[in-house]
């Protein structure tokens, strides 16, 4: 007897269905090396034991993807991270509001009469303003951001809107070093909405004026006995934008001074034309230099003006060095 053997005909297999087939099946992969990448750029470390603690997993995941990512990958990583003033963990929203200075001003726009979104939004546009320069808020400057807007009217930088980004350095300033909103206005970071850089904008001395100026100031009280007073005053109206009569008054004793940075509590024109307000001025990089020149010259006294010259004194030997430099007097001579 004979066995016959019925051979069905196969149906075809769809093409979508083999490739679902194909794919790789179990458990998702704990970590990508995209991550591995971020946390390294996070936390600046190699290290296998810290980021499996950080990252809540095996030494031999993080040592596999180790190997998946050239060894030209992490020395830019570390070349960039050397060139920032941010810490690596303040390069994360999360870390960055940790930093004193940016509670501070949190704390300064809660106290202002504006809407939530608003005092939510500026902290978010600094980070990304000090994320792109690489800076530590504390270390802005007003001269810098300046530069800076006038090159962010020119192209375009993700996540960096002209005007927004502008609202957040007026405010940042204002509010926690409490400089004069005309004296921003005059630098370019003004409240407007449309690119106009304010009707003083313009109204400045270049970096080479203010070079020839001071060294013009310099050969004028060469031989006074307060010259590393005299020479500090220009340093001190340039950088913490303090009109010439509040500078006169500051007084010694009003400074705190930390490790990288002093602070000066002094009284100074306020939002009208008679008014007076108590102002915090930031004394950083050259100028902190030259203030320490100053009082090393005199002892380090602890108390005292800051500046002990007169008015006169000033107008006249101020004048006399634009002449000499061959700059046009301004409306301004010593706020300028």
């Amino acid at each position: 007897m004979k066995t016959i053997q019925i051979l069905k005909p196969q149906t075809q297999i769809p093409l979508e269905k083999s490739i679902i087939k194909e794919k790789r099946m179990g458990r998702p992969q704990t970590l990508s090396t995209e991550d591995l990448i971020d946390s390294i750029k996070l936390y600046a470390t190699t290290s296998e034991t810290e980021l499996s603690k950080t990252l809540n997993v095996s030494r031999q995941t993080i040592y596999r993807k180790m190997k998946q990512i050239p060894k030209e990958t992490i020395v830019t990583i570390f070349n960039e991270l050397s060139q920032s003033d941010l810490k690596p963990y303040q390069m994360s929203y999360e870390g960055f509001l940790t930093i004193q200075e940016v509670e501070q001003f949190k704390k300064a726009l809660e106290r202002r009469q504006n809407s939530k979104k608003y005092n939510a939004r500026l902290p978010r546009y600094l980070w990304h303003l000090c994320v792109y320069l690489k800076r530590h808020p504390r270390n802005l400057s007003i001269e810098e951001c300046s530069d800076f807007l006038i090159s962010l009217r020119q192209k375009k930088i993700p996540n960096l809107n002209y005007y927004t980004v502008k609202c957040a350095m007026r405010s940042w300033f204002q509010n926690v070093y409490g400089i004069n909103g005309d004296i921003l206005t005059s630098k370019g970071i003004d409240a407007s909405l449309n690119y106009d850089l304010g009707k003083r904008a313009y109204d400045r001395l270049t970096e080479k004026q203010r070079c020839a100026f001071v060294k013009t100031l310099k050969g004028i009280v060469e031989k006074d006995s307060l010259f590393d007073a005299w020479i500090s005053l220009p340093y001190f109206l340039y950088y913490t934008a303090t009109r010439i009569n509040a500078s006169l008054k500051a007084r010694i004793e009003d400074i705190e001074k930390h490790e990288d940075y002093w602070i000066i509590t002094l009284v100074d024109k306020g939002r009208h034309k008679n008014g007076r307000k108590t102002w915090r001025k930031l004394i950083i990089g050259e100028l902190k230099e030259q203030l320490e020149k100053n009082l090393a010259l005199r002892g380090n006294p602890e108390g005292g003006f800051l500046f002990p010259i007169s008015y006169t004194q000033v107008r006249d030997r101020f004048f006399k060095a634009y002449e000499q430099a061959g700059i046009s007097i301004p409306k301004q001579p010593c706020h300028i």
